[in-house]
């Protein structure tokens, strides 16, 4: 379950940024990680191999932390939208960062990510949100279908 990972601490409403790296700085303020200038770059290294802005406003930046204790994952919801080049050309509202321990499965955390956020009215339900209490319950509503 993904819910497992969400802190409301670390969801980000009303979010605004010029551009992904300005994003990724405010996303990483509230991440317990502190090399900030190194995630970036790492996550700026897999940006150019294939851009993370998978389309439908959605966008799942992450990086594999060594030593990393759990997993973290950080939301940005953002109403006016950030120009990250997704392949459709629309602006990404919903930023999810992953910051991967290696002890946690990966690629199942991106394929439930993946999961919910093809759903359309998920998708609109966490754009509304007003608290990060109600994203969190949205996405465990899903969970539980």
């Amino acid at each position: 379950m993904l819910v497992k990972y969400f802190e409301k601490n670390r969801i980000l409403l009303n979010f605004e940024a010029a551009d992904f790296n300005q994003a990724l700085k405010k996303m990483l303020l509230v991440s317990s990680e502190k090399k900030h200038s190194e995630i970036i770059k790492m996550i700026m290294e897999r940006e150019s191999l294939m851009s993370t802005a998978l389309g439908k406003g959605v966008a799942l930046p992450r990086a594999v932390i060594e030593n990393k204790g759990k997993t973290e994952i950080i939301i940005a919801i953002s109403q006016k939208g950030i120009n990250l080049k997704s392949f459709d050309l629309f602006p990404v509202k919903i930023i999810i960062l992953y910051l991967f321990s290696k002890k946690d499965d990966y690629s199942s955390i991106l394929a439930q990510t993946l999961q919910f956020l093809n759903d359309d009215s998920l998708r609109a339900e966490l754009l509304n949100s007003k608290t990060s209490d109600e994203i969190i319950a949205a996405i465990k509503d899903w969970e539980e279908e």
